[in-house]
């Protein structure tokens, strides 16, 4: 057996490897992006043991990192619409999802990965000293301003580790973007493997565009870690 990549020399198909791979960039940017909102917000009510709030956060947390996220991506495109949310189409009269197949699969990554941010920056804020805060706290600060210049600060910079780590699996779940018909890169592959049954070679070359995703990731993560690394702190 010999491996054939003349494929890759078609414009067609290096037009779709390029989109699909723009489109897996822009899901994972706006998922990543999503995912640091959830992450400090949860974090901050479970932290601050707000009434309510921190028991629904909390049963939340568990519930999204206790399920896979494949079926909570089929949840939120498949069952919603179900649920009675859509619209209809003004041209054709049907009735549509709301959420399209791109929001959807942000949505499933940034809940998923989410709940596992919420989780790293509540460890980061526990390891935060409490003679920091005391003195902060000396000094006249607030709770709130001790928690937004002090506090989240500190815990993110000792947590950049464990999250560089939730960033890179964000990446890699998101080739399930194709099971809800997003133009991905693993939905063009499957398309060019169904035109020239160069099953392995496609795959090969898909699983080069996502380890280079994810180590592009990896490094620039790990250097804003080291740059922005507490002396005496952390690892």
């Amino acid at each position: 057996m010999s491996l054939d990549f003349s494929w890759l020399a078609d414009p067609v198909y290096q037009t779709w490897l390029l989109r699909g791979i723009g489109t897996t960039v822009a899901v994972c940017v706006c998922a990543i992006a999503l995912m640091f909102v959830i992450g400090i917000i949860g974090a901050a009510l479970i932290y601050f043991r707000v009434p309510v709030l921190e028991t629904l956060t909390t049963v939340v947390v568990e519930l999204l990192r206790n399920t896979p996220p494949l079926v909570q991506l089929f949840v939120l495109y498949f069952t919603l619409s179900e649920l009675g949310l859509s619209v209809r189409n003004l041209a054709t009269g049907q009735q549509i999802p709301v959420f399209s197949g791109f929001t959807c699969m942000v949505l499933s990554l940034a809940l998923y990965n989410g709940s596992i941010a919420v989780e790293i920056v509540r460890s980061g804020l526990h390891a935060v000293p409490d003679a920091t805060v005391d003195a902060a706290r000396s000094l006249g600060y607030s709770r709130l301003r001790i928690f937004w210049h002090i506090q989240l600060p500190m815990a993110m910079r000792l947590s950049t580790t464990q999250m560089t780590n939730n960033i890179v699996s964000l990446i890699k779940t998101s080739s399930q973007a194709a099971f809800v018909a997003v133009a991905d890169v693993m939905y063009y592959a499957t398309q060019i493997t169904l035109e020239n049954f160069r099953n392995l070679e496609v795959m090969l070359t898909v699983w080069v565009c996502y380890l280079v995703l994810a180590s592009f990731a990896s490094t620039v993560a790990g250097r804003i870690g080291r740059a922005v690394r507490i002396p005496g702190y952390g690892v």
